[in-house]
């Protein structure tokens, strides 16, 4: 699979970058650098703190002998995503108090945090979020970029207040799948064949990505 996206990447006129996400295993990530990848999520956020920091730390040395970025979290989400499901009482917000200690032990290139940001719909509109934990997450973090996860369904004003706190990037799924699994009941609807069906699919996930992109532009905000 990571061969086919890289396939998909290099073919494309717009720079592209393919990331394994929420990585949690090494032999996940090790086949990954084979295949060339340009970054890894290594999520470790389900470990004890300190394991969570001596494993993000091994790996990231190997996956940037590799050439390739690392992406580290702390905190846990609620909410459901690739079908792993995290109950609310289980989710953890990102402890400003432990940032710069795992930063420095573990030399990632880029922090996800756990802000009340969650994966897949959030319960209450608009969502809310930890802003003054960002803040001081980000003063921990000196120059590392921040990383907010969860982004489907946050309103134009989160991402531009996100934006505002320095967070880099943001991840969307919810709102891309949503869309794929409405055009695809559509088309199956009217007896298409699989083919179309699954173009449908990808027709109705561009206009979505589309305006995310362009509402995470960095402009004057």
């Amino acid at each position: 699979p990571q061969a086919a996206r890289l396939d998909v990447a290099n073919g494309c006129a717009a720079p592209l970058l393919v990331q394994l996400d929420h990585a949690d295993g090494e032999s996940d990530v090790l086949s990954a650098l084979a295949a060339g990848v340009h970054g890894v999520m290594l999520d470790g956020c389900r470990k004890p703190l300190e394991e969570n920091r001596r494993w993000t730390a091994s790996l990231a040395q190997r996956v940037h002998a590799a050439g390739a970025s690392v992406e580290a979290e702390l905190g846990l989400l609620a909410g459901e995503e690739d079908g792993l499901s995290v109950a609310e009482k289980d989710a953890k917000m990102t402890d400003p108090a432990v940032v710069a200690s795992f930063l420095a032990a573990t030399k990632v290139d880029a922090l996800a945090v756990t802000i009340g940001n969650v994966h897949g719909k959030y319960a209450v509109s608009p969502p809310l979020l930890d802003w003054a934990r960002l803040d001081a997450v980000r003063a921990e973090a000196g120059d590392t970029p921040l990383v907010l996860h969860g982004a489907s369904g946050l309103p134009e004003e989160q991402i531009r207040r996100a934006i505002r706190a320095s967070i880099c990037k943001f991840n969307v799924n919810t709102e891309v799948r949503a869309a794929a699994r409405a055009a695809v009941a559509a088309r199956a609807a009217e007896g298409k064949d699989v083919l179309d069906v699954m173009g449908g699919a990808v027709e109705a996930m561009v206009p979505v990505v589309a305006a995310k992109m362009m509402s995470f532009a960095p402009d004057e905000r």
